[in-house]
């Protein structure tokens, strides 16, 4: 039996719904491949005796209902494809997944009509120079299945490498003959750099060496077509597809969501010991939610795959990278409220077509995975530098905990500048407004801070640590701040946002709250005693807003305090009094570490009256209120 023991599953579509179109723009599959589009665009001159046709041509070969793909051959039905030849349905990834090495599996019910020709197989992204009809090519068969020929499954490998004088039925394929035919069976290959192994229900059928040219990524690609040898009339056929699931063991695999299992028969393998991430629903990943439930287009690379180096795995900002482009200094003291920018730090991980690259490693032409599913190019990347331990503490980084946002999400910390927004809920929140000081926290010191900005061909959503977060935004004059050593090659993009940006208001506070409680804290805790505590400072410095202060429950006198931010009545953070302050140990205030003291980024009118006040989340008491005045002075506010 297969055992995937050490590997991650890394795209699964259990075919709970439907994510195909002619060109798979923000969806799973693509139904025709471009390269072989005929005149109309509305089909693919396919092979055997048919063509793939896309629904536009007035044909469907597609349906999905009770965890099922079928996939349906007419004869002859529109007036698109080849005269003459039956009209089917074909499904790929190209553009959306591919993958260097690991286990590739379907499960299906292949049709016994003597004119079908199923098959699950694998293409490389990039075919190699030598490719010919007489050299051969590039491609890996899972599995091909002739109806004719009911009881036997054929698993060849293609390559341009030389036979050697040897038949390729010798040495590049492998049979295997079926028992029982009938119903769902598992048809996987294991592609490893040494060695390609093919399984049928789990049980290796047989292994070849693997080729010279067989080292890079390739991508999915299922269909069922007619033989050639078949008649250009008959019944329709019909084939069903359970399920697709590719893994890896790469060390650079980023693990996707296993879909809702749904198998037709009541009968489902399971992951052979594989590993799948942990749901993501409570994050709304883009305004298209990845349809069909397969991963969102999470392409891995293996150690033979051409790709950027990837930033080793670190707990805080990394330090001067030397691949940097050259860049322009940041003025200490400089404010982002007034010209806001959404930055990575030194270290963080970018989701690429190549798998996950530190965002110091990413060049401009580079194609990165947007949350909603297509492959975007980078178009420029810019850099900020604070050198030594210049950055005042307004532009110092937001720490996003390892599963602050959801399961698992982000897989590790991420680090951003607090303008930063994040795609939480359907909109983008700047993860300075989500500061709570356990989960997603503020003012940490870093040495030789660089923020990278990157900017795509459009506003989207990277994924960043696995985390939907957003690309630069070319607001206006916001660029010449910044270095463009890595140039913009051809026309600016249109300035449009992705999506709505909150700033304050309702619908923060409850998404604030609900990430504070995720931290493990509750706002609506019982048998809460009196409040003891104070506010102590206010201060405006470069435009960040500094509150800081104290809190101790007197029934929990040793557990930390939940405590709400307001600004003028309107909550704009939430932070935890846990902060050891030496001082409040000395006067016997529990054990000290009931401080608390954040860096804020809202708006502060000039010349008009407002006034910070802080108050425990559970209950409203509040600790004390101070006030600005019209002058810019701070005094302290009478507590209602």
């Amino acid at each position: 039996m297969v055992d995937l023991t050490g590997y991650r599953l890394t795209f699964d579509d259990e075919f709970n719904s439907r994510s195909i179109s002619s060109n798979g723009a923000g969806t799973t599959y693509a139904d025709i491949r471009a390269e072989w589009r005929t005149a109309d665009g509305k089909a693919d001159v396919g092979f055997g005796r048919s063509s793939f046709v896309d629904p536009s041509s007035g044909y469907d070969p597609f349906s999905v209902q009770n965890g099922t793909l079928s996939i349906t051959a007419v004869p002859d039905r529109t007036a698109s494809g080849v005269l003459g030849s039956w009209e089917s349905g074909l499904i790929s990834t190209q553009g959306n997944f591919s993958q260097t090495y690991g286990y590739f599996e379907i499960r299906a019910d292949f049709s016994n009509d003597s004119n079908a020709w199923d098959a699950f197989w694998l293409l490389p992204n990039q075919q190699s120079p030598t490719s010919s009809a007489t050299n051969g090519h590039q491609e890996l068969d899972v599995v091909e299945h002739y109806g004719n020929d009911d009881r036997s499954v054929y698993s060849t490998i293609h390559t341009t490498d030389p036979q050697n004088g040897i038949p390729w039925q010798t040495n590049r394929q492998v049979v295997t003959g079926l028992n029982n035919p009938s119903g769902y069976h598992t048809y996987g290959m294991n592609w490893q750099a040494d060695k390609i192994s093919f399984y049928v229900d789990g049980q290796l059928t047989g292994s070849q060496i693997t080729p010279s040219d067989l080292h890079s990524p390739m991508y999915l690609l299922a269909d069922l077509a007619v033989r050639s040898e078949g008649t250009a009339t008959g019944s329709p056929i019909t084939s069903n597809i359970d399920y697709i699931r590719v893994y890896s063991n790469s060390t650079n695999a980023v693990a996707v969501p296993q879909g809702r299992v749904s198998s037709p028969d009541g009968y489902d393998p399971g992951l052979y010991g594989a590993a799948a991430a942990r749901s993501v629903a409570p994050i709304a990943v883009g305004s298209s939610p990845i349809r069909g439930g397969a991963a969102a287009s999470s392409s891995v690379s293996g150690p033979a795959a051409s790709s950027p180096t990837s930033g080793a795995a670190t707990s805080s900002p990394a330090t001067g990278a030397a691949a940097a482009p050259s860049s322009t200094e940041a003025t200490p003291g400089s404010s982002p409220s007034a010209t806001p920018a959404p930055c990575y730090c030194t270290g963080d991980r970018i989701l690429t077509e190549h798998g996950e690259v530190a965002v110091e490693n990413l060049r401009v032409g580079q194609r990165v995975v947007t949350a909603s599913g297509p492959l975007r190019p980078i178009r420029w990347i810019g850099t900020r530098r604070y050198p030594g331990s210049t950055a005042p503490r307004a532009d110092r980084p937001i720490r996003i905990k390892a599963g602050a946002l959801a399961d698992g999400i982000p897989f590790r910390d991420l680090w951003v500048s607090p303008d930063h927004a994040l795609h939480l809920d359907g909109l983008l929140v700047a993860a300075g407004h989500l500061v709570n000081g356990r989960s997603i926290t503020r003012g940490e010191a870093v040495a030789d801070l660089t923020y990278w900005h990157v900017e795509l061909d459009a506003h989207d959503l990277l994924l960043a640590e696995g985390a939907p977060a957003e690309s630069f935004f070319p607001a206006a004059g916001l660029r010449a701040r910044f270095d463009g050593g890595m140039g913009w090659p051809g026309t600016r993009p249109t300035a449009a946002p992705y999506a709505e940006r909150v700033e304050d208001g309702p619908t923060l506070t409850a998404l604030a709250r609900r990430l504070i409680q995720r931290a493990g804290l509750s706002v609506n805790e019982p048998g809460f005693g009196d409040l003891r505590g104070s506010l102590d400072l206010c201060e405006v410095r470069n435009g960040d807003l500094r509150v800081a202060g104290w809190a101790q429950d007197a029934a929990h006198p040793s557990g930390p305090v939940c405590l709400d931010v307001l600004l003028d009545g309107a909550v704009v953070a939430m932070t935890l009094a846990e902060i050891d302050r030496p001082d409040l140990g000395a006067a016997a205030i529990g054990e000290g570490r009931h401080g608390f003291d954040l860096g804020l980024d809202v708006p502060l009118a000039v010349g008009v009256f407002q006034t910070v006040s802080v108050r425990r989340s559970a209950d409203g008491a509040k600790i004390g209120a101070m006030r600005l005045d019209a002058t810019g002075e701070w005094s302290r506010a009478q507590v209602a």
